[in-house]
């Protein structure tokens, strides 16, 4: 019995070593995680750069009481689907835009501490109207990356490849996965019937969007080859949705922007604690066993309905003769964090690649051009986590640029 005992504490001490070990070679931005907004403030004051610490909700009551045009944004994403019209919409199988509002500006996000407008068009997508006017020659699919979250309309990918005169239609949706691209491909596709359908595929998130869309039977069934919703002759419903969504998600914010944020750093006390339970918990070992070991993710992730749903979108765009691009785009996870849930989605890239390559869609890896960058960091907002900045949505155009026909 003694020895089984002592066998047990061995254990326990070795596994908590290995813990600690690992947290050893954490990057410095990953152990900053725990106080993220002021981490960001603490790096804007070193670069000396005019930073903003309200919230996103104080900024639009702000601005929204100075221009009446200021406009909440929808999305047909998770985050949105508590709305009280989102389930009325769902329940009587009504209609439900894909982004919103029409015509007007909206708030960004700040990663980099700076507030900006975005202007939405006609369709409620993030591009300006004059875009319509010229000969469309792609059209960009996906989620944050492709909408280009935080930067506005000239400085995200769209932005730069018009600013080129590769005339390029932004469709990106923040929050969402492959069937809502596939869903606005069939939608907006055979209308424009652009040159190129470029769709990112970002590896952080995009299987756990398309989990939760799965169980939505309105985007399924875009995966039937003949079904449409006929949004081009149904926009009075959509503006009467987005009317009812403004209203209802302005109460939502108001309320919200009441909390005002308060730029007290945490103290050493604080920050310990955060990352003493994170090794109590032994979150490493437990992530490098899951997924390095026992392989677990593709027991959660859908990759054969992934597969499906590119191919319905490839399908779909050689109908007019377009070209289909499959854009795999690196979470910021590959180059500022270690041993997280993470790696669960990026060591599928290899499986993702070789399957779509096996079916002959054109596959373009950031992933081959942001390994060989020496400061990857320069691409990023601040140089720390999150979506790009004006320069990294560049480099992606510029990259892009070069595989278009």
């Amino acid at each position: 019995m003694r020895i089984v005992k002592l066998f047990v504490i061995y254990l326990i001490v070795i596994i908590y070593s290995l813990e600690i070990l690992t947290f050893l070679f954490i990057p410095s931005e990953q152990k900053s995680m725990v106080d993220v907004k002021n981490t960001r403030i603490k790096l804007a004051k070193e670069k000396k750069i005019k930073f903003d610490v309200r919230s996103q909700e104080q900024v639009y009551v702000d601005l929204k009481n100075k221009n009446e045009s200021i406009k909440p944004g929808f999305l047909y994403a998770k985050h949105f689907s508590d709305l009280k019209i989102f389930k009325e919409a769902k329940k009587n199988n009504e209609i439900i835009p894909f982004r919103g509002p029409i015509n007007s500006f909206t708030v960004s996000c700040a990663e980099d501490l700076q507030y900006k407008l975005i202007k939405n068009d006609k369709y409620g997508f993030k591009n300006n109207n004059i875009i319509y006017e010229k000969k469309i020659q792609n059209f960009l699919l996906g989620d944050s990356y492709a909408e280009g979250l935080c930067e506005n309309n000239k400085n995200d990918i769209a932005g730069h490849l018009n600013e080129k005169k590769y005339y390029t239609i932004n469709f990106g949706v923040t929050g969402t996965g492959p069937l809502i691209s596939l869903a606005i491909l069939r939608e907006f596709g055979n209308y424009f019937k652009p040159k190129n359908v470029i769709y990112l595929y970002f590896e952080g998130n995009d299987l756990d969007e398309l989990n939760y869309e799965k169980e939505d039977t309105t985007l399924i069934n875009y995966l039937n080859d003949n079904f449409n919703q006929d949004y081009f002759n149904k926009y009075d419903d959509i503006k009467s949705f987005l009317i009812k969504a403004e209203q209802e998600t302005e109460k939502i914010i108001y309320s919200k922007s009441k909390n005002t944020f308060q730029p007290n750093k945490k103290n050493k006390l604080d920050i310990l604690k955060a990352h003493l339970k994170d090794i109590l918990e032994i979150n490493n070992l437990r992530n490098i066993f899951k997924y390095k070991i026992l392989k677990k993710q593709e027991e959660f992730y859908d990759l054969n309905l992934l597969y499906k749903t590119v191919e319905k979108m490839n399908d779909d765009t050689k109908k007019w003769n377009g070209n289909y691009i499959f854009v795999y785009v690196p979470t910021w996870s590959r180059y500022f964090t270690k041993f997280t849930k993470y790696d669960a989605k990026i060591d599928l890239k290899k499986e993702i690649i070789n399957n779509l390559n096996s079916k002959n869609i054109k596959v373009l890896d950031l992933t081959d051009y942001f390994n060989e960058i020496d400061n990857i960091k320069q691409y990023y907002p601040l140089g720390f986590l999150g979506h790009y900045n004006s320069k990294g949505y560049k480099k992606i155009a510029e990259i892009i640029e070069k595989s278009l026909d």
